[in-house]
């Protein structure tokens, strides 16, 4: 029995997240159904992240193993099979100790809004034609949760995780244009919603609703009911997914 990794990215906008779920469409099951025809053999992927609902990939990965010979050409034939809005990009043997979720390092997150309407970026970030978010203030949320560990107060509800700590390395807001702004995260692991709960309550803040000393106190209190996590799942990337070097046999990609 062999291991096998998969890198791949999709446009989320048409799918339930990347984990199987019943009665719904989802990344993962697209990817298994694909693979198990080529492979001629049931075919299960552990996959390196979770995504909610219209959250989009630019990079991910996911493993698998088989003891049937893989076609030379499996990247371009998987890509032949799969729809337009995903995609593999990498594919190959990987350690048989590899594990694509646990053995991530880091991943990192990016979210766009933008001011003004604009019929192109429908899907792809979160119009907001309000007033504009004071990103000084936001990013003073930022310098304090860099030094927190513990985020319970930004996971959603009955999400039966083993522990709420997570180690965020970079949290910044910053301008991408002239009408847009972005939050970039990233982070050893993440908790279900805590990017988007982070950003529906930053934004708060940004919008003078929520003074920085509640957000602490919110923060604090591990008490997510005061979390907002009410913002679109179209805005958010998974950008990247980072392994420790030599860990897969990776080539360079933009």
């Amino acid at each position: 029995m062999k291991k096998y990794f998969i890198e791949f990215q999709f446009d989320g906008t048409n799918y339930h997240g990347y984990q199987q779920q019943d009665n719904v469409i989802s990344i993962q099951e697209v990817l298994e159904a694909k693979l198990s025809i080529l492979l001629q053999e049931k075919t299960t992927l552990i996959g390196a992240s979770r995504t909610d609902t219209g959250v989009h990939i630019m990079q991910s990965f996911a493993h698998f193993e088989t003891d049937k010979k893989v076609p030379i050409e499996l990247m371009k034939r998987l890509n032949f099979m799969l729809p337009p809005d995903i995609a593999i990009k990498q594919f190959g043997e990987a350690p048989a100790n590899f594990h694509s979720r646990f053995d991530a390092y880091q991943r990192q997150y990016i979210y766009h809004i933008h001011y003004q309407k604009n019929p192109f970026l429908i899907n792809k970030s979160y119009y907001f034609p309000y007033q504009e978010l004071d990103i000084q203030l936001m990013n003073a949320t930022c310098d304090y949760i860099k030094t927190q560990r513990d985020f319970k107060s930004f996971c959603k509800r009955n999400s039966n995780n083993k522990t709420t700590l997570c180690h965020i390395k970079l949290a910044e807001w910053r301008s991408t244009g002239p009408s847009s702004i972005c939050f970039e995260v990233h982070a050893d692991r993440f908790l279900r919603g805590m990017v988007r709960g982070l950003v529906g309550t930053m934004m708060k803040v940004g919008m003078r609703k929520l003074a920085l000393a509640d957000f602490i106190k919110l923060m604090e209190s591990g008490d997510n009911r005061t979390a907002n996590f009410a913002v679109p799942g179209c805005g958010l990337y998974l950008t990247a997914v980072k392994y420790p070097e030599g860990r897969l046999p990776l080539e360079a990609t933009v």
